[in-house]
Parts: C-alpha cells; structure tokens; sequence
C-alpha cells in the first residue's frame, strides 16, 4: 500500500527513513521478545535438564550397585533391575520440582543402605549359609565377649564392662 506524501512536511526520502527505523525498531522490540522468552524458556529447559541429570545419577548409581551386591545371582539381579525400572518409571510423568528432589533424595539413600548395610547369603547346605561380603563392608576384627554384662540392682553402681570379663573362646 502507497501512502500519498504530498500533505506532509516530510519527502519521499525522509518517510522511507522514518518507515524503515520504525519497522527496524520494532524488530528489535520483537528479537528482544523472542530472546527473553527464550532466555526464561532456557532456564527452566536449564532447571529441567539439572534434573534430569541427577535423576539419571542416581539411577546408574542404583543399577551398579545392585550389579555389585547381586554377582552372579541371576534371579536377585533381574528381581532388583524390575523393581528400581518400575519405580522409576511409575514417576516417570512428574514434574514438580520439589517432588523430584525429594524422590532423588530417597533414591540415593535406597542405593547407601544398598552398599553399605545389605550382604549377600547362599544357602550351601540345610543348615548352613555363605555369607559373601564385600570389601566395603569389612571390618576391623572386634574381640567377641562370649559372657553376657551383669546387671546391677541399682543404677548408680558401676556396670561390668566386656573388657573386664574373661574372654572364652569357643572349640
């Protein structure tokens, strides 16, 4: 559409000018529309993404730790890999970010009980177990007070240690 320039103060020249830095002005309003939605866009993408990292942290930590503590137990190492699948997949739609934290948070806890306080046993015969520790959990080797503290009748008398106790061994 031609506008007539024949009323105006300004020539053909100097409306072309006017007309290109307002449509220049307004495109740099509208890039700077587009940056900023994009930039806030980003951030949560930027949050979203922190998340998801340390959602999937944790559930290599778990895999791996149920690779170490399960070795060479088919059916404990299938059991364990359906059930953290599921419960990660049964989440797998959430989207609050403090649900997610707090779920992490569980997850990561599951996965140090795990290695830290779970020992794998085989039965080997009807009465016996074989205990298969790993090197994480073994410990300094504490003297066993095979005779029971006595207890005395009153509390303010001084209670007998273990150390004070003979030590018995068993044959």
């Amino acid at each position: 559409m031609v506008l007539p320039m024949q009323n105006t103060a300004f020539g053909p020249l100097e409306a072309s000018i006017i007309l290109h830095d307002s449509i220049r002005s307004l495109m740099l309003l509208h890039c700077a529309c587009i940056a900023y939605c994009l930039q806030s866009s980003l951030f949560s993408c930027k949050v979203k993404m922190a998340s998801r990292l340390k959602v999937l942290r944790v559930f290599k930590a778990l895999h791996r730790t149920r690779m170490e503590l399960f070795k060479e137990d088919t059916r404990a190492l299938t059991a364990a890999r359906r059930k953290i699948n599921e419960e990660f997949r049964k989440n797998k739609n959430e989207t609050s970010e403090e649900n997610i934290n707090q779920m992490i948070k569980m997850a990561a806890g599951v996965e140090v009980f795990l290695r830290q306080d779970v020992v794998q046993a085989e039965h080997v015969a009807e009465d016996r177990i074989q205990l298969r520790p790993r090197e994480s959990l073994l410990l300094e080797n504490v003297p066993y007070c095979d005779t029971p503290r006595k207890r005395s009748s009153s509390n303010n008398a001084p209670k007998q240690s273990c150390n004070d106790a003979p030590i018995t061994r068993c044959e």
